[in-house]
């Protein structure tokens, strides 16, 4: 047993340091000056090279180039359409989940499949269509226009995670608070909602993550207002030399919103589905 643990503790450990060493590259290049960077590997602090704020002052100052009017952006579109999708696929997942449909041949399980299957869908196939719909309706770099199409990205994910959720929750508990009196909107805020809370974070934190990365919506929906941090970081990369230590320092940035979001819901999805349910 005490081998066994040790091995598993050099196998995590290698791991971490596997998985933390471009995060610490990516932090020391955030310091580093450009001939720093060029002059052949350097990895500690103080020792190797001299650490200088150059990069942060740019990045806050006048030469940011609009980083942090693209990085609000992507949190405002990021968080708006990550709770739109939620609310919407939820009130969708649970008619789902306790209804019986029949459209045709089509039942349920098809209608969640057809439903899922948009986000199978590779982006770019709808993306061209969307442009022109969002042309003849104004919304192109809007925000409205892009919290709409990165709510239509994630809806069919949050739909058919949820279902699932709401399938597990039996439905006596939704008998009981009627028995108790309480209306339909009633139960589903105070009885199902709660006891699906691991579901409605996993699923706002996957459609976060989704519009957070994303590239193409914002290439081509929208050119000045509504750019995103992904299309700040490619104008860096694009420049007749990348400026790798601005890269990094705007890396660092871009992990802090996904590291909140994951911190916050972290204790919603630790719990079991029907915690406090059964009294």
């Amino acid at each position: 047993m005490r081998t066994g643990g040790w091995t598993r503790r050099v196998i995590l450990f290698c791991w971490a340091l596997f998985a933390l060493g471009p995060v610490y590259w990516t932090l020391i290049t955030a310091f580093k000056r450009q001939v720093d960077i060029y002059d052949g590997p350097r990895f500690i602090p103080f020792v190797d090279f001299k650490p200088t704020l150059q990069a942060w002052r740019t990045l806050f100052g006048d030469g940011g180039g609009g980083f942090l009017h693209m990085f609000w952006n992507s949190v405002m579109f990021a968080t708006a359409s990550s709770a739109l999708s939620v609310l919407l696929g939820g009130f969708a997942a649970y008619g789902l989940a306790r209804y019986r449909y029949s459209y045709g041949p089509m039942r349920n399980d098809d209608l969640s499949f057809l439903i899922v299957s948009q986000r199978i869908m590779p982006p770019i196939v709808s993306v061209l269509a969307l442009y022109l719909i969002f042309i003849n309706l104004r919304l192109l770099d809007n925000a409205a226009g892009m919290i709409l199409a990165y709510t239509a990205m994630n809806l069919p994910l949050a739909v058919y995670l949820l279902r699932s959720f709401f399938e597990a929750i039996p439905v006596e508990l939704e008998q009981a608070a009627a028995l108790d009196g309480y209306p339909p909107w009633q139960r589903l805020a105070r009885v199902v909602f709660p006891l699906a809370a691991p579901g409605l974070a996993a699923a706002f934190l996957l459609s976060f993550f989704f519009a957070w990365n994303d590239f193409l919506f914002s290439l081509i929906l929208s050119f000045n207002k509504a750019q995103t941090l992904p299309l700040y970081i490619t104008y860096l990369n694009t420049q007749s030399q990348p400026l790798w230590w601005q890269i990094s320092a705007v890396g660092l940035v871009a992990l802090i919103p996904p590291a909140i979001v994951t911190v916050v819901l972290d204790r919603f999805m630790a719990r079991q589905v029907l915690i406090g349910g059964i009294r």
